[in-house]
């Protein structure tokens, strides 16, 4: 079923979902164009060279765009590029209120487009203010088709004030949000790394058989899961180890939430793939999209099924800051990692260690999202299955890393969110 539009800046949010992937190295922006309470026209940008998400909102509405307003989820560009301004084509199209979420850093544009748009006589809002005069006040049309959104605000929508700013807030946030990766690809010319892990109420991310081989564990339930999969909607790729891979063979695609599959990659470190494990994974079968392989030995049964880079480096965090060189040079915004207890304390302790050599180094991850579940029967079944003799153990997560800072919290059902940062 179509779900109701509360929030024009929401619905322009989503548009841009879409465009992760596809715009590349520049932003992905999402516009819509409102007239008299109905929205007339959407869009998102296109591949570099071709239209911006306002222009593309533009054309889709045609005449109705004069006299009406644009939500756009990123402030409207305002120099010649590889195209026009698009305060050039807002401008022309008569438009005559511009809502904007979030000032783009960019210091070409940063600031200066307002100034443009005001001058040619239209009203302009942006940040937190345009997020709550983006809520809508008849809830009555519809056009996205997310089944799962779980960073929207959920409620119905009234005149109260104290209502609407509520809303406003939280889309604003969760622009905020998505463009935290942009912004930090603006500033340091760096692909932004984020870690996101599950852990039981003990502790453990996974089990291990008699043979020492790592198992999967179902640890979060559905409302978690959601959550991760718009991670992945909103990441340009996702990485896992080659542990991880062969352990639980996974496809890595968006299932639970609108948007575009990001690039997959593999983490091969040591480990060098055989035939019959290139036979048997989803990764290297499915035929929307090439893997890239980074790997620290050549991989020769990998050669007409995945991009291999090979890494010649000394350590560990050296040939990780180099596979994050080569992914920010392809302009990706957000590598989303999904980490086996193997990888995770390499990250972990080859931060430690780099750090400890130089007060300068920078650390080799900017977010880690750990969801806690509090649901004990996770770790009942483990103690259950290793009673059985089923598994051997379970697979404790590792030490996280000293100082660093916990700054976000969310609870979704029986599972809990902490958002850490570097210190």
């Amino acid at each position: 079923m179509p779900q109701e539009i509360t929030n024009f800046m929401q619905f322009a949010l989503e548009q841009a979902f879409f465009a992760i992937g596809e715009s590349r190295p520049n932003p992905a922006v999402g516009a819509v164009v409102v007239k008299d309470g109905i929205v007339v026209g959407k869009g998102r940008t296109q591949r570099p060279g071709s239209a911006h998400a306002e222009v593309m909102a533009l054309r889709d509405a045609g005449e109705l765009a004069r006299g009406a307003s644009i939500f756009v989820t990123l402030e409207p560009c305002c120099h010649y590029g590889r195209t026009p301004p698009c305060t050039k084509a807002i401008i022309e199209a008569g438009i005559q209120k511009v809502y904007f979420a979030h000032s783009d850093p960019n210091p070409v544009v940063h600031g200066k487009s307002r100034k443009i748009l005001e001058e040619a006589g239209i009203e302009v809002h942006e940040g937190v203010e345009a997020c709550i005069c983006a809520c809508v006040d008849d809830c009555s049309n519809g056009d996205s088709s997310a089944e799962c959104r779980v960073f929207e605000f959920r409620g119905t929508l009234s005149e109260n004030r104290a209502m609407r700013e509520a809303e406003g807030r939280a889309v604003f946030d969760e622009v905020e949000r998505y463009f935290e990766a942009y912004d930090y690809f603006v500033r340091s010319k760096r692909t932004f790394v984020e870690i996101k892990s599950a852990i039981s109420q003990d502790g453990f991310m996974g089990c291990v058989d008699a043979s020492g081989k790592h198992l999967p564990l179902a640890i979060t339930k559905q409302g978690a899961n959601c959550w991760n999969h718009e991670l992945r909607a909103m990441s340009d790729a996702i990485l896992v180890g080659a542990g991880t891979l062969l352990a639980d063979n996974p496809g890595l695609d968006v299932r639970y939430a609108a948007g575009n599959s990001p690039v997959k990659i593999v983490w091969a470190g040591h480990h060098e793939f055989s035939a019959d494990e290139i036979s048997r994974l989803k990764i290297f079968s499915a035929s929307d999209a090439t893997p890239i392989v980074f790997s620290c030995v050549a991989q020769p049964k990998l050669l007409n099924v995945a991009e291999c880079v090979v890494l010649l480096n000394d350590s560990f965090a050296e040939n990780w800051r180099a596979m994050v060189d080569d992914l920010s040079a392809r302009g990706m915004h957000r590598l989303m990692v999904e980490p086996g207890a193997r990888l995770a304390r390499e990250l972990f302790n080859g931060e430690s260690r780099n750090l400890s050599q130089t007060q300068n180094a920078q650390p080799l991850w900017n977010r880690l999202d750990i969801w806690r579940s509090t649901d004990s029967s996770v770790d009942i079944s483990l103690e259950k299955l290793i009673e059985s003799g089923a598994v051997k153990a379970g697979l404790e997560y590792p030490e996280l890393p000293a100082g660093i800072v916990a700054k976000e919290s969310a609870v979704i059902g029986p599972d809990v969110l902490t958002v850490y940062y570097p210190a």
